[in-house]
């Protein structure tokens, strides 16, 4: 009888399916390594492309701010000229009224009873001094006044006797408001202005 000592092939087969298994593992190491690496790659090639296109914008954006800065600036220039605008409508608008407040206490006055000494206007407020012949004519004054839409809140401050002339006359001021008239009685006071002259 023959014996085959069988323990070679076994081990022989064993050794022929660790290679193989090893050739295998190797295999899908390497592929696994390449796919890694290939995405690696990619990864690193998105990378540079996105940090271009952030230095791309950042350049774009400091092209802008020059633009920006022009632009804050004429806005600045802007607000500076609007208020200049409204700064010189403001002394327009006293300076015409000014003028007119004259105007009203020049018609007012009358040319024989009442003689003004001083006239003072402070912002808002005017005061007037003079001569008048009587309280009727001082009277009659304030109501002239008041009835110009120009003209508020007239009020006798002070009111005394005096000789001037061996004639007994009588020494007043008067204290009042300035005030733009409404559109209203501006245009009344233009027809009652053309009307009188």
């Amino acid at each position: 009888m023959i014996l085959i000592n069988l323990l070679p092939v076994r081990h022989l087969k064993k050794r022929a399916k660790a290679r193989s298994e090893a050739v295998v593992f190797a295999s899908v190491f390497v592929l696994l390594c390449v796919l890694l690496g290939g995405w690696a790659l990619k990864l690193n090639m998105d990378v540079k492309q996105m940090q271009a296109e952030v230095a791309r914008l950042d350049k774009k954006k400091k092209s802008y701010d020059a633009t920006l800065r022009e632009i804050k600036q004429i806005e600045t220039q802007k607000a500076q000229l609007f208020e200049k605008i409204d700064a010189i409508k403001q002394l327009k608008a006293k300076s015409q009224v000014s003028v007119h407040v004259l105007d009203e206490v020049a018609k007012a006055t009358p040319p024989n009873g009442v003689w003004l000494t001083t006239m003072d206007q402070r912002g808002a407020r005017l005061s007037l001094a003079g001569t008048a012949l009587d309280n009727n004519t001082i009277a009659d004054y304030m109501t002239k006044l008041a009835s110009s839409p120009y003209i508020a809140h007239v009020v006798l401050g002070d009111s005394s006797q005096r000789v001037v002339a061996n004639r007994s006359l009588k020494t007043f001021k008067l204290n009042m408001a300035v005030q733009p008239p409404s559109k209203g009685e501006n245009s009344q006071g233009n027809e009652n202005g053309r009307g009188a002259k």
